[in-house]
């Protein structure tokens, strides 16, 4: 038996999108894009909606949406911190 070859390639999620169910998360106005950023500093969290009225730096939530924007920066950051600590470990 043979054994299958193991890539040198792997997957990072580096955005979420958070939107209503009825709306397109690629241009859907009041969509949250959550990303992981780093500026060799270390990984930090990226907030930006897709909506017309709001200002610039100005991110607005409900509670319920402002929970699901928590748990994608959470997983988020959860998956740089595993991968970090994988590096480390090699």
């Amino acid at each position: 038996m043979s054994k299958a070859k193991v890539s040198k390639y792997k997957t990072t999620i580096l955005q979420v999108c958070v939107h209503r169910e009825e709306s397109n998360p690629v241009f859907g106005e009041g969509n949250t894009y959550v990303r992981v950023d780093d500026e060799a500093g270390g990984p930090f969290v990226v907030l930006q909606q897709q909506d017309d009225d709001a200002q610039n730096g100005t991110v607005r939530f409900d509670y319920e949406e402002f929970l699901a924007v928590a748990e994608a920066a959470k997983m988020l950051m959860h998956q740089m911190y595993i991968e970090k600590a994988e590096q480390d470990a090699k």
